[in-house]
């Protein structure tokens, strides 16, 4: 019998689209945006990062608004560029470096303030904290949208073609019903003709309709042993930014428990890491009694080495210890023709 289809829809689905939607894009293009309205005005400042000329004679040729590393190196050189948040000070260094996870390290400061016995008014911190994660979902909504925008003029990759053969054992007709479960803001699926309409679920909503699907950018993770102590503190300003809450605003959760109770249906990952900023909700469908499998799609890097390990390890931390054997036998072996390839 055929089993239902569920397709997880991560970052890496659009990068393989050559759409700059990484965390890093992102830091990246708000901190060159800025230093380019800096040198073109003399001045900058929101209340993430500010730009300004101090007195001292700014020594080196400014550099093109165009390279993170190289914009830093100058700036803090100089001592043009300051932070009024510290968060989005850790992202940017972060960032610097190759990597970054917005979610994860909004959460770990948070786990941070909320356990210091010694900070002096915690309310104030984390109310700075989140004021600070406000403005950034603000400013990644409206880069989002700014990505939407180019997906007519992206490089179109239909199905047919082999960069995204993988496509193919997913959408045969034959095989019964697909849903894509979209973890990304974009409206790639619909733009390169993968999915209607109907066999979507926007989980984290749409950049491109917030008003009735407003996007949903935070951590999901209420089994780390520190959660429950945040709930028992009793303030709705420490649950600001965790997922569940923002799930509550439409019916895209209701209608993935509608689909996972209702049949068996078999899970593929393609360019989802799987990390534990889901984890409540990808617990729920790898551990259901209703998943027959779950096959992986991977991303070979430029040294021929790949990522299908490194997500099998995510997968693992969303089955609890007396789920592993069930584990075990879902998971499909490696298969070397489950590349999603990447056009950047």
């Amino acid at each position: 019998m055929a089993h239902h289809r569920l397709v997880l829809i991560g970052n890496g689905f659009d990068l393989a689209h050559g759409l700059r939607t990484s965390y890093k894009d992102f830091v990246s293009s708000h901190v060159c945006y800025s230093f380019d309205t800096f040198s073109r005005d003399g001045y900058y400042s929101d209340p993430l990062i500010s730009f300004e000329k101090k007195s001292r004679p700014v020594e080196g040729e400014l550099p093109t608004p165009d390279n993170l590393h190289k914009v830093l190196e100058f700036c803090e050189a100089n001592r043009l560029v300051e932070y009024p948040s510290n968060f989005y000070q850790r992202l940017v260094k972060l960032c610097d470096k190759g990597w970054v996870d917005i979610e994860r390290q909004y959460y770990k400061i948070f786990k941070a303030l909320f356990k210091n016995p010694n900070l002096q008014d915690k309310d104030k911190a984390i109310g700075k904290l989140n004021a600070d994660f406000d403005q950034i979902i603000s400013l990644l909504t409206t880069y989002i949208t700014r990505i939407n925008s180019t997906l007519q003029h992206s490089m179109r990759l239909p199905i047919e073609d082999s960069r995204m053969s993988f496509f193919r054992g997913v959408r045969k007709e034959e095989d019964g019903p697909v849903t894509f479960l979209n973890f990304n803001y974009t409206d790639t699926l619909y733009v390169h003709g993968y999915a209607n309409p109907d066999e979507v679920i926007h989980i984290h909503g749409r950049a491109a309709d917030v008003t009735n699907n407003p996007i949903i950018f935070g951590y999901g993770d209420e089994t780390d042993p520190t959660y429950q102590q945040i709930e028992d503190a009793g303030d709705n300003a420490y649950l600001e930014h965790i997922k569940s809450f923002g799930y509550f605003k439409t019916h895209n959760y209701q209608n993935l428990h509608r689909l996972i109770n209702a049949e068996e249906y078999k899970v593929y990952v393609v360019g989802h890491s799987c990390g534990l900023s889901d984890r409540v909700l990808l617990s729920e469908i790898f551990e259901h009694d209703n998943c027959r499998g779950i096959e992986i799609f991977f991303h070979r890097r430029v040294d021929g080495s790949d990522n299908y390990k490194e997500i099998t390890q995510e997968i693992s931390r969303h089955f609890r210890p007396q789920n592993k054997r069930k584990m075990r036998p879902l998971i499909s072996p490696y298969q070397e023709g489950n590349v999603i390839p990447q056009n950047r």
